[in-house]
């Protein structure tokens, strides 16, 4: 973790790379780290050179590039107010970007590099440590070696939502009531989800002295009365009481009505890296700061296992864990004295047993998911004789290089289904050009006789696809296949193209855009309908667990 990396040779007052004073082992983890440090900053700052952002990021810059162009906030251009971004401070941010003619992937590269940075001087801070640059870049280094740091490179506001964080929990450190109550107001803006670790700090900070009235009217006047100011105008401007992707990732089947399974499961390593390396700071008497694992740690984790975490790239809503453990950590570093080393070298340990695979992971999911394909053919229908609608799942690449009229099967973007799932009638009802979506592995892109029913209602991805693929059957339209993600992803499975994992295109056979759209699926790779079918009847051959959803 950042903050045990960067101070360790505080114990011996020495600098880090010193020969007498740190030990041979500490001071090669120390030069390493560093050295990533340099190499995530470069490799951060030119990601737009060589990688395209994620679906979700993408969808974000729509938003943002609507603003910048035509002053509103909407899924489409001139189209009607919708929330579908609910990083409202991160899509001001990029639109002033934008404004300012930074293309977006640039310009959160280049917040991503500042962050970076910032997170370091301010877990510096906490430690109460001298900010040098070695230091700086060892923590740059060990915040880089965390998978998420995938998410932040994939167009995620990641890092700038932990500097808003960290910047949060120093000034309640410090008692610095007006401060923390707007950077509180401030955090909340660029993630409505902060409220879970800044209501019960701010709480904290209400009865931690005599003057609880005034502390009380301070933080309201500071973050209260300015949120409810901003959530009265998004209600009035949106028309809606909730964000859209708030109403799609509530809506979901709990365990005990409590927990969504899949989101339990994915926190359950970041939980146990977290409880590895506060145990040596637990189990001390002279353990500081410990009622922050309830705020930053215990309230947050409540919360996120009771949404469905859509779009969960790089694990990225469970960053505060790790971070949260760098500041309990930084909180505690003065009084750690001998056993600094100690805590140095089980972060390193259980960064190797936890955290060193999920990393490998998420850099070849990286690498996997690489829309190319999906860009270039949006592209080739932005320069179509006009502009037709298309129904999709898949609301990032194809919308927003495409600018056509879109409908999100999925409701993150389009109100009607995030209120409630959409329904096979609806494709018909629409009529869409083109219906695009992206099935799971064993579900399949034609109508089967073994599905139960003409309409699947419960909000799920299986039944989402399966309700495209009812509804375009019935519309007449004829399927195409292009594989899904990238080359790389395509050749490391040995796939040919249209085989395992893939995108299912329904093209409707009497749109007057019909041979525009068949043309650009044509040009890149995409698998004619008389192959497509064969392809995915033996798919659904090979695959029994093409069966009915739920």
């Amino acid at each position: 973790m950042p903050i045990e990396v960067a101070s360790t040779t505080e114990q011996y007052k020495v600098n880090p790379l010193s020969e007498s004073g740190v030990k041979i082992f500490d001071r090669t983890v120390l030069t390493l780290f560093s050295i990533y440090g340099e190499v995530a900053l470069v490799a951060l700052a030119f990601v737009p050179s060589r990688f395209l952002p994620a679906e979700d990021a993408i969808i974000l810059f729509q938003y943002s590039r609507n603003l910048a162009e035509h002053g509103s906030i909407t899924f489409l251009a001139n189209g009607p107010h919708v929330e579908g971004a609910t990083d409202f401070g991160w899509m001001l941010l990029v639109a002033a970007g934008i404004r300012l003619h930074i293309p977006p992937l640039w310009f959160s590269a280049g917040m991503n590099v500042l962050s970076l940075i910032l997170l370091a001087v301010i877990l510096l801070k906490i430690a109460e440590v001298q900010v040098s640059l070695l230091r700086l870049l060892a923590i740059v280094g060990s915040i880089a070696l965390m998978p998420q740091i995938l998410a932040a490179a994939s167009g995620f506001a990641v890092l700038p939502d932990a500097v808003l964080l960290s910047t949060f929990v120093l000034f309640v450190m410090r008692g610095q009531l007006e401060r923390a109550s707007l950077a509180a107001f401030v955090f909340c803006l660029f993630r409505p989800d902060a409220v879970v670790f800044t209501i019960p700090l701010l709480a904290y900070l209400i009865v931690r002295g005599p003057l609880r009235w005034k502390n009380a009217a301070t933080i309201g006047a500071l973050f209260a009365a300015p949120g409810i100011i901003y959530f009265s105008w998004r209600w009035i401007y949106f028309g809606e009481l909730f964000p859209l992707p708030f109403l799609v990732k509530a809506d979901t089947h709990r365990v005990l009505g409590l927990f969504v399974p899949h989101s339990l499961h994915q926190s359950l390593i970041y939980l146990l890296f977290a409880i590895v390396m506060l145990a040596p700071i637990i189990l001390r008497a002279e353990a500081r700061h410990l009622w922050l694992i309830v705020p930053l740690v215990a309230v947050p984790t409540f919360f996120y296992w009771a949404m469905r975490l859509d779009q969960n790239v790089a694990a990225r809503f469970f960053f505060y864990l790790p971070l949260a453990t760098a500041i309990i950590i930084a909180a505690n570093w003065a009084a750690l004295g001998e056993h600094k080393v100690l805590v140095f070298r089980v972060g390193c340990l259980a960064w190797s047993v936890l955290l060193m695979l999920p990393l490998s992971r998420e850099v070849r999911t990286f690498r996997d998911e690489q829309f190319g394909e999906v860009k270039s053919i949006a592209e080739e229908l932005s320069h179509a004789t006009r502009h037709g609608t298309i129904l999709t799942s898949e609301a990032g690449f194809i919308p927003y290089f495409s600018n056509w009229t879109t409908y999100d099967a999925w409701g993150l973007n389009t109100p009607e289904f995030a209120h409630r799932p959409l329904q096979s009638s609806d494709v018909g009802r629409i009529r869409p050009d083109l219906v695009a979506f992206h099935p799971d592995r064993p579900e399949s892109c034609l109508v089967l006789p073994s599905w139960s029913s003409s309409n699947y209602a419960e909000r799920s991805w299986p039944h989402l696809t399966r309700n495209l693929t009812i509804g375009a059957h019935a519309n007449h339209y004829e399927l195409w296949l292009t594989s899904f993600g990238s080359e790389f992803y395509r050749q490391r499975k040995h796939w040919q193209y249209g085989e395992g994992d893939r995108e299912c295109w329904l093209v409707r056979k009497d749109s007057p855009l019909y041979p525009e759209i068949t043309q650009a699926l044509r040009n890149h790779h995409g698998v004619t309908p008389d192959k497509a079918v064969a392809l995915e009847e033996e798919h659904d051959r090979l695959t029994p667990e093409a069966r009915p959803a739920g």
